[in-house]
């Protein structure tokens, strides 16, 4: 009984064990990935559609282009048979890892420049194809067996027959990926089901289980700056700093325009339509207006105000004084505050060797039809790459937690970024400085039966009208700043209680009024004793004053002698105080 019992127990051990002893054995098929092209230098940090293992740019038809293949680069899988028999290990699924969202589909932005599979050899010839994209997991499922090389939905039911000592390849080829809030390089990764190994196979020292497929992230642009003083000649005549506009919409100093510099985080950041893959036959996709694009983007326009003439320039860091192609080409000529950003593209292939420097100048800045007074909030700038959007959507809607692919003619643009403006502090491209009149008075005294008297005429109120070409009425406060000969200086502004006569409350001078004082007066309250020889500079924080002074004889008020008060030019850090030429600088 026991005898009976233990023979059929025996015989399915061995089974089980032989059963055992098959499946534990090691499949002779190894796999490994690889960049053939070699890994991206770099992606562009906000970038939301980067090709992977698309290696250098290369010449094609006498221009760099990058990546050089149509759609992306190329991550090949290799697969080696190193036994001396065919072994058929059944259904191989495999999948790629990238570890970032993939932004782009099988069909997206097409079927010839989607994600795909070519290239195939050996026993890879006709039975390899995609099964799956995960875009939000950054995967990409490849189905092995009774399958055609295709780009659609591969689910091979019969696994391939890997022939004895034989290396079979195919190419993955056409991804893109979002790498923005990423630091760290990225690397692709194979792993499979099924009777193959995943290491390096014996034919090849390339194919490993992981391959860099981008090495470096870059920031997209360095922070634009508005550079003062002269600017190359081949970027325009004009003075560089802010536009400089008082409120009554006068130039200061004649400084109506501004130029912002804006320069690329890497040499091919900056990057025409054509320069994206194969040449001027490989558009990625296929439109003029697919270049990397530059938005300008302007805070606190004021309504009606004129900031026109605006145009680009392209030079670089290699040879500054030169301009460098590309043709930037701007989408307005202006702009307003119902129209604050300007885009420009990039009409011809751009210099991919050197650091290209983008300038935007607008030669025009005035009060066109903007309220007067101006306010004294600046206008400033902020810069980004675009077209923007997000890596991914959900229901072809973007989103920051979408899950598939943006296919949408907006949506879907490829080159897009994530908005970034730059500089984080905007940066100021017009000033509205307070209205103000400087006037001078060279020779003024008090002492001993002597005093100066002092008047400052309002003017902004005259017969003209703005709309004729008079004053905007501005009312203000006077500063005065008194130079005694001893090289002691004191400064006093009018307030509420102020000496003299002429000023409403707060201690203002309002349009169409005059204020006189003595110099006398003034030197209590600015505590600078009671003695005064030497000269006076008077702000007036209004536009079109006018004064007069008179040192007279104390005792009977009669003249001894009447000194000119000077009209000053505008002074700013736009339009530095030239030497004073007494004979036309009366100004009254």
């Amino acid at each position: 009984m026991i005898k009976r019992l233990l023979m059929p127990m025996l015989m399915l051990g061995i089974i089980l064990a032989m059963t055992s002893m098959a499946f534990g054995q090691a499949s002779p098929v190894t796999c490994g990935i690889s960049a053939p092209l070699g890994s991206t230098p770099r992606a562009t940090a906000t970038g939301h559609t980067e090709p992977i293992a698309a290696g250098p740019a290369v010449a094609v038809g006498g221009q760099l282009v990058s990546p050089p293949t149509p759609g992306g680069g190329t991550v090949r899988v290799t697969c080696q048979n190193t036994s001396g028999t065919n072994s058929s290990p059944g259904v191989v699924v495999m999948t790629i890892s990238l570890g970032v969202p993939i932004t782009n589909t099988t069909a997206h932005p097409s079927t010839t420049l989607g994600i795909r599979v070519a290239n195939a050899t050996g026993d890879f010839a006709a039975n390899v194809g995609i099964s799956a994209v995960n875009n939000s997991a950054g995967t990409i499922v490849i189905g092995l067996g009774n399958t055609p090389v295709t780009t659609s939905s591969a689910n091979p039911t019969i696994g391939p027959t890997f022939t004895a000592n034989t290396t079979s390849s195919f190419d993955l080829l056409g991804v893109l990926v979002s790498v923005n809030g990423k630091t760290a390089p990225v690397t692709a990764s194979l792993s499979a089901t099924g009777g193959v190994n995943v290491g390096t196979p014996p034919s090849t020292t390339t194919a490993t289980p992981t391959t860099a497929v981008i090495d470096s992230l870059t920031p997209g642009l360095v922070d634009p700056t508005v550079p003062v003083g002269a600017l190359p000649a081949v970027v325009t005549a004009l003075p560089g700093g802010a536009a400089v506009l008082n409120s009554a919409g006068l130039a200061v100093g004649g400084k109506n325009n501004f130029t912002i510099r804006i320069q690329e985080g890497a040499v091919d950041t900056f990057r025409a339509a054509s320069q994206f893959n194969g040449g001027t036959t490989g558009t990625f996709p296929q439109s003029s207006a697919s270049s990397v694009q530059v938005q300008v983007q302007l805070n606190n326009i004021p309504a009606g105000l004129n900031i026109s003439s605006c145009s680009a320039v392209l030079t670089n860091t290699a040879t500054p004084a030169q301009l460098t192609g590309g043709v930037p080409t701007v989408s307005q000529g202006n702009f307003s505050s119902a129209s604050p950003i300007l885009t420009v593209i990039f009409a011809q292939p751009v210099d991919l060797a050197n650091i290209d420097v983008l300038w935007i100048t607008c030669a025009t800045v005035g009060a066109g039809t903007a309220t007067l007074p101006l306010p004294s909030t600046a206008v400033t700038a902020q810069v980004t790459l675009a077209p923007g959007g997000t890596a991914l959507c959900t229901m072809g809607v973007p989103s920051a937690t979408g899950t598939t692919a943006c296919t949408g003619l907006t949506t879907g643009n490829i080159p897009r970024y994530q908005p970034l403006l730059q500089p984080t502090a905007p940066l100021t491209v017009i000033v509205f400085p307070p209205s103000q009149t400087t006037l001078l008075i060279p020779l003024a005294s008090v002492g001993p039966g002597y005093n100066t008297g002092i008047a400052i005429a309002n003017t902004s109120t005259d017969p003209f009208g703005t709309a004729g070409g008079g004053a905007a009425a501005v009312d203000g406060t006077v500063t005065f700043t008194l130079y005694k000969n001893d090289g002691t200086t004191k400064s006093y502004t009018t307030a509420t209680g102020s000496p003299g006569s002429g000023l409403s409350a707060g201690g203002v001078v309002k349009s169409g009024s005059t204020y006189l004082v003595n110099l006398s007066e003034i030197l209590s309250p600015a505590s600078f004793g009671t003695t005064f020889n030497g000269y006076v500079f008077i702000t007036a924080n209004f536009t079109n004053a006018h004064g007069a002074a008179t040192i007279y004889v104390t005792t009977d008020g009669s003249a001894a002698l009447s000194t000119p008060v000077l009209v000053m030019p505008a002074v700013s850090s736009a339009a530095p105080r030239a030497t004073l030429d007494l004979g036309a600088g009366l100004g009254q």
